[in-house]
This record gives structure tokens, C-alpha cells and sequence, in this order.
């Protein structure tokens, strides 16, 4: 995905409108877009990281990533190891079971009741489910970055 054409696209906008006003403003408004031209990069990388971030929250057993390529974003749609199933338990603990007490603020549990019903499953299976795949983890968990980027 080209940013350029998209900023190319909002600097003809506004210049139209800029124009409109008179010689003088257009000349004003196309130096303080060139000035902020690095600032709109900057925030449409931020938008495209957004939406990678929500579709990613969207999608069972993959993740979309931004990567840079010569300067523009390109979405890549990755598995997620993390949405690998954890391993069965070990033989012989099927039967076994323990209770704990856990203390969460209500909202907090609201959040894992919304999560666990998303996921059809119930709220015990949802929290066991998950606590089971932080257990067995390769130890490589995927990771948010945040950066600026000066073009």
C-alpha cells in the first residue's frame, strides 16, 4: 500500500479549498502542508497499524503485520503461534482437578464473559484454556511495537 497516493490525495484537497480563498492563502497552505507532511505519514502509519490490530483481534489462528517496504506499509497475515492449541495434559491427570479463588475487579470479568461467549466457550473453559497456553508457551509471544519513523 502506497501512502504517497493517499497524501497526494489530501494535499490536492486542500489545496483546492486553499485556492478558492485567494493566491495568497493557497501559497500560505501549500507551505504548511510540506511542513506537515512527515506528521500525516506518520499518522496514517498509525492508522494502518490500528486496523491491522483490530482485524488481527478478529481472526482465529492468524495475525496481520505491518512491515515496511521502501517506506510504505505492506500487510502480511501470519499465523498466530499463539493460537496453536496447547498440548493435551500429561497422562494420567485427566481426573485430577483444583479449585483456586480468583479476585477481579467486575469489569475485568465482564471483559472475559464477553471473550469466553465469543468464543463459545464458558467462562471456566475460556480462563482454563488460556492459562493453559501461557503455561506451555514456546516462550515466544508476539510483541507490539511502537516507533516514529523520520522520513
Amino acid at each position: 500500500m502506497q501512502l504517497s497516493h493517499a497524501i497526494s490525495g489530501l494535499e490536492n484537497a486542500v489545496e483546492a479549498q486553499l485556492r478558492v480563498a485567494g493566491s495568497e492563502t493557497a501559497d500560505i497552505g501549500s507551505q504548511l502542508l510540506n511542513a506537515l507532511r512527515p506528521a500525516i505519514r506518520q499518522t496514517l502509519m498509525e492508522v494502518v497499524t490500528m486496523a491491522a490490530t483490530e482485524v488481527s483481534s478478529q481472526l482465529r489462528g492468524s495475525r496481520v503485520e505491518v512491515r515496511l517496504v521502501d517506506g510504505d506499509p505492506e500487510l502480511i497475515v501470519a499465523e498466530d503461534a499463539s493460537a496453536v492449541p496447547p498440548p493435551p495434559p500429561p497422562p494420567g491427570t485427566d481426573d485430577d482437578e483444583a479449585r483456586i479463588t480468583l479476585r477481579l475487579p467486575g469489569y475485568l470479568k465482564e471483559l472475559i464473559a464477553e471473550a469466553a461467549a465469543g468464543s463459545g466457550d464458558s467462562l471456566n473453559a475460556f480462563v482454563v484454556d488460556a492459562l493453559r497456553s501461557k503455561t506451555h508457551s514456546s516462550g515466544k509471544s508476539g510483541s507490539r511495537y511502537r516507533t516514529t519513523i523520520e522520513l
